[in-house]
């Protein structure tokens, strides 16, 4: 399932999952009816998926006026957030999850209009951006983001990053009052994390932060296990709304971001990614 195939004809399976969860469009009676929530979330994708400004929308899709109204709408009920959600849950039904594999890290992108959590990016000779952070499994698939100015330090956004994933590991079948934070799921990162307060902000969240301190030497392998949040990154980045942040209101990128997790999770079923153990090292992105 390619993006641009995406962009260009709505596949079945991805209306199937969203047309429940999008309120239907109820016409009055008086007037022109209404877009169809199917031709309005298929504008969405397509500016999504193509990067493209609100006034240049092709003609086959409604106006770009009329796609951003019902976008407000969509985000102001939290939607794509309920369709990623119900997405991860079944992917964790079917493939599980590895809480002892939680990857995080950063990743900026330019803001070129500003807007909310925006300010100068350290990577981008202080320009204008933004930064995503991303929660990942083992294999990439995005469970938890926030979004923050570029120049934010990683590790302070920790504790609201493992609590925003839309999956949480299961309780403990003997709850305690006072848990032992060695028995805690691992989440691992690169040394922006290794510090003591943000193990703080990690036990916080119920996670044992897994982290190399200044001045450690580097543990082998550690590069291999932490590609997988780069691979995660590297997904979002194919979205072209998401490359590069048009949007001035965080809601609103924010939304985007919610809406291309849900688009690789169901490009990752498409291609076999919730099917038996041999299929986890192939590259379901072709």
């Amino acid at each position: 399932m390619r993006l641009s195939h995406i962009a260009r004809r709505l596949p079945e399976d991805i209306w199937a999952l969203f047309e429940p969860v999008l309120p239907p469009v109820v016409y009055q009676g008086t007037g022109r009816r209404p877009a169809s929530n199917r031709a309005c979330f298929h504008g969405l994708l397509f500016v999504l998926i193509t990067g493209i400004g609100w006034d240049y929308v092709p003609r086959g899709f409604p106006c770009g006026k009329t796609i951003v109204q019902r976008l407000r709408r969509w985000l102001g009920l939290d939607c794509f957030r309920q369709a990623w959600q119900q997405l991860a849950q079944r992917y964790e039904r079917f493939r599980g999850i590895n809480w002892d594999k939680i990857l995080l890290d950063g990743s900026k992108k330019p803001a070129k209009k500003g807007g909310e959590e925006t300010g100068p990016s350290p990577v981008d000779r202080s320009k204008a951006g933004s930064a995503i952070h991303l929660a990942t499994d083992e294999y990439g698939m995005p469970l938890g983001v926030v979004i923050t100015t570029a120049g934010a330090n990683d590790g302070v956004q920790t504790q609201q990053l493992l609590q925003s994933m839309v999956v949480q590991p299961p309780p403990p079948e003997t709850p305690v009052p006072d848990p032992d934070p060695r028995d805690f799921p691992h989440a691992r990162a690169d040394g922006q994390y290794g510090n003591r307060p943000t193990q703080e902000r990690a036990q916080a969240a119920g996670f044992r932060m897994m982290a190399p301190k200044r001045g450690e030497t580097r543990q082998p392998g550690l590069g291999r296990i932490r590609s997988a949040v780069e691979r995660g990154h590297a997904f979002l980045a194919q979205f072209g709304r998401i490359a590069r942040r048009l949007d001035r209101l965080t809601r609103r990128y924010l939304g985007w971001v919610q809406l291309a997790a849900s688009i690789i999770f169901l490009r990752a079923e498409s291609h076999g990614f919730f099917g038996p153990r041999s299929l986890l090292n192939k590259c379901f992105f072709r």
